[in-house]
Order: structure tokens, then C-alpha cells, then sequence
């Protein structure tokens, strides 16, 4: 009798647990599924259809945006249980010139960055770690003995100064900054060391998104992280170059590919200043010559005619000697997050024959994923492109994403186990920084 009823105990509590289970995960279905924000046209209401309408949830009655501020729509399950209150946040209805072209990326650190630290083999043949526990990866170097530091070359000349006693070094570590004392340490040569490894900048290509009628630009669809700490940089400023597409490495499982590109670091090669490196991207301004020039079609329609795709902007003769440099603007509408569906889309990108149009597929779409830059799934389904790059390779992230003529977001990573798939954000997003 008594381990009859302890299995009965036993089946009771695994049903319970099975209960809450379920209700933890209908929760968290749900609540990816209606998102917490959403942007509208200030002059025409909510049309609660864009809205995902999964079963046992009703929305309040439609609100129409004439005026300033926000407003909640109020959301409930079975008309009756509060569950969330939606934010609607009213904006003009806008177009931003779409690109896709690629971009070669220059940014300085603001302050030098520490990768590790490492032994020296002193004078005296002993194995010594001066900065071991002192200075973390990650950390910038803002000072030296009461001395700004900017860039690697000044803590450089600092430390050739140096003799045996001990220096403090400015340092900003999670956004507060401590002075730290480190002792060199003569190495065999008779050189004093901190044994610090530093960097102060980063290069590579990616993928312009849009340039705005102000001449803001946005790109990536995400941040630039150091490669050996996996921290966002924080950087003091940078330029975006011209970069032109040498070759493509293709992508398979296991094995994401890239774009090979070549950027020339030249002044006469300059499109925009860098000023910001956020995890939604990187922003700055586009050269203010460079967007009194562009032209686009009256009707900011994207088709696959000859025509409209030639919307570019040739800037050989006032930035660069070579005669085949040019970025694409093409005028689109902005699609609100809302307005997203599963189904057929379509990336704008360049992979060595200028910027064209490829077809793709949304799989899947969180509308509060906690990564902004990994809010819906998307999947290549373009032969030609799957044919060339295997599907979505590095270089890419930033490529604008179109649905019934709209954008509404762009590409931001690969899945190493399916090349064909990857991440995207929500264009609002974006246009948040």
C-alpha cells in the first residue's frame, strides 16, 4: 500500500510539472510571438491583422495616431486575462535609401586595448607575468604615469622611458576607470616590459545597409567585437571606405564562408566617418559631397529591370582614381516590424558583380528576441547565389532584406551548421541608433 501511493505521488508531481512546463513555454511562445513595441504610421491607425494572432489572445480596439507620444494596446487571453500591454509608438512614414554594397571598415579604439598578458624571460633568466591579475582583456588603457594615451605608438614612446620603478596605468574597465601599478621587468635584452599584448584598431569589409535622407548611415546589423576578448569595441571614431569584391570563399556545413576584398586606405578613398559601434550595427555619416550627388527613381520602385537597378552612385571622379567605385541607393519604404511575415523575400547584396537582388525565404521571426540582431531566421533559396557563395557568408551582414516592397531588415549572421540560413533585424531596429 505504501509504494502504491507513493507512486501515485510520483505520477501526480510529474503531472504538475508537466503542467507548468506547458504553461512556461505557452508563455514564452506567446510572448515572442506579440511584441512589446511597435512603430505606426502617426496618420493612419493600427491595423491589428499585421499583428501575429495566435489562438486564446484578443487585442484591444484600434488606436488611430494624430498626435504626440506613445500609446498601449492592451492584450489579453481569452478576452478576459491581462497578459501585456503592446507599446505603440507613432512615426512618420519614411523611405531611406537601401544599398547592399560593400564597405571596407577602418575604426580606432578609444584608448588601447588590452588582448592579454604574457610572460617575460627577465635578466636574471626567470619566467615573469608583471601584468597577471592586474590587467584584464578587455580593459583600455587610457593613461600612463599621469599621460593621455590615444593610441598603441603613444603607450609605445611611454614605455621606452621607462626604467625599473613602478608605473600606474589609467584603465577603463566596465565603464569605470582605475589606476593600476605594474612593476617592468628587465627582459634578457635589457629592455624594461610590462608584458601586455595591445591593439588600437580593426579592419575588415561588410555590407551597407541604407544612407538616410540626412545622410546617416547604418550597416552590419551588428556590433564589431574584439576577435580575441569577444568584447563590442569601444572606438573613438573611424572611416568607411570603398571596397571591391576579389573573390568569394563559398560556405558549407561547418564551415562559414567569406568575401575576399580589396580596401585601399586612401583619403581620396573615404565615403563616410564612423562615430558609433553599437550591437545594432555601425553608424556615422556619409560625405556630405556624396549624398548631394545621388540620384534614384521617382518612384523608388525595386524591380529586377535593368533600369532599376542601376540606381548608383558613381563617385570615381571626386573620391577615387578607380573608375569602377560606386555604392547603390536604391529609395524604399520602411517596413515596421509587424509587417513582417514567413514566406518569400529577398537580400540586396554584392558578391563580386555589383548589387543585385537574390531570393530568399523568412523561416521564422521572435518578436522579442533578447539579441535585436537575431530576430527572425531567414534562408537563401536563390540557386544563382547558393551557387556562389553556399548561402550566407561573412561580408554579408548588413545586407538589406525586402518584402512586398518594403525593407525590413537586414542579414547579421550565418548558422555554421546550415550556410543557406541565418539571423536578421528588424530595419526599426536599426534606425533606433
Amino acid at each position: 500500500m505504501y509504494q502504491k501511493r507513493k507512486y501515485k505521488a510520483f505520477i501526480l508531481l510529474c503531472l504538475i510539472l508537466d503542467l507548468l512546463a506547458m504553461v512556461f513555454l505557452g508563455y514564452r511562445y506567446l510572448d515572442r510571438k506579440i511584441p512589446d513595441e511597435v512603430h505606426i504610421d502617426r496618420n493612419s491607425g493600427l491595423d491589428l491583422s499585421q499583428l501575429s494572432n495566435p489562438p486564446f489572445v484578443s487585442f484591444g480596439d484600434s488606436i488611430t495616431a494624430s498626435g504626440e507620444g506613445s500609446y498601449q494596446l492592451s492584450c489579453t487571453l481569452f478576452g478576459k486575462i491581462p497578459f501585456k500591454d503592446i507599446k505603440v509608438t507613432p512615426t512618420e512614414a519614411d523611405s531611406i535609401l537601401v544599398s547592399g554594397s560593400t564597405v571596407g571598415i577602418y575604426m580606432e579604439t578609444a584608448g588601447v586595448l588590452v588582448i592579454d598578458t604574457g610572460e617575460i624571460l627577465s635578466e636574471d633568466g626567470q619566467l615573469q607575468d608583471p601584468a597577471k591579475s592586474r590587467l584584464k582583456p578587455g580593459d583600455y588603457i587610457i593613461g600612463f604615469n599621469q599621460q593621455k594615451i590615444s593610441c598603441k605608438q603613444d603607450l609605445i614612446q611611454d614605455l621606452e622611458k621607462i626604467d625599473g620603478n613602478p608605473v600606474t596605468v589609467n584603465v577603463r574597465r566596465d565603464n569605470n576607470t582605475i589606476p593600476v601599478s605594474l612593476t617592468p621587468v628587465q627582459d634578457s635584452s635589457g629592455k624594461y616590459k610590462l608584458g601586455i599584448w595591445v591593439r588600437d584598431d580593426t579592419q575588415g569589409i561588410g555590407t551597407l545597409t541604407y544612407v538616410t535622407k540626412d545622410g546617416d548611415f547604418g550597416a552590419l546589423g551588428h556590433g564589431i567585437s574584439d576577435i580575441d576578448t569577444g568584447n563590442l569595441l569601444s572606438i573613438k571614431g573611424g572611416k568607411l571606405y570603398c571596397a571591391q569584391i576579389l573573390g568569394v570563399q563559398k560556405g558549407e556545413k561547418g564551415s562559414p564562408g567569406e568575401l575576399s576584398g580589396l580596401i585601399r586606405y586612401r583619403n581620396d578613398n573615404v565615403i563616410g566617418q564612423i562615430s558609433a559601434n553599437t550591437v545594432n550595427g555601425i553608424y556615422g555619416n556619409i560625405m556630405d559631397k556624396l549624398t548631394e550627388n545621388y540620384t534614384v527613381d521617382s518612384t523608388g520602385n525595386v524591380s529586377d529591370t535593368e533600369q532599376n537597378r542601376n540606381f548608383i552612385l558613381d563617385f570615381a571622379d571626386d573620391f577615387s582614381t578607380d573608375s569602377d567605385q560606386q555604392i547603390s541607393l536604391r529609395q524604399m519604404k520602411i517596413g515596421y516590424k509587424q509587417e513582417v511575415q514567413t514566406g518569400p523575400a529577398s537580400v540586396l547584396c554584392d558578391v563580386g558583380n555589383g548589387v543585385k537582388k537574390y531570393d530568399a525565404e523568412i523561416t521564422k521571426i521572435d518578436m522579442n528576441h533578447e539579441d535585436t540582431n537575431k530576430s527572425f531566421v531567414i534562408r537563401i533559396t536563390d540557386q544563382e547565389l547558393l551557387n556562389t557563395t553556399g548561402g550566407i557568408v561573412q561580408g554579408m551582414s548588413g545586407s538589406p532584406i525586402l518584402q512586398n516592397g518594403k525593407v525590413i531588415g537586414a542579414v547579421t549572421h550565418v548558422f555554421v551548421q546550415d550556410a543557406a540560413s541565418g539571423y536578421g533585424i528588424f530595419i526599426e531596429n536599426m534606425l533606433e541608433n
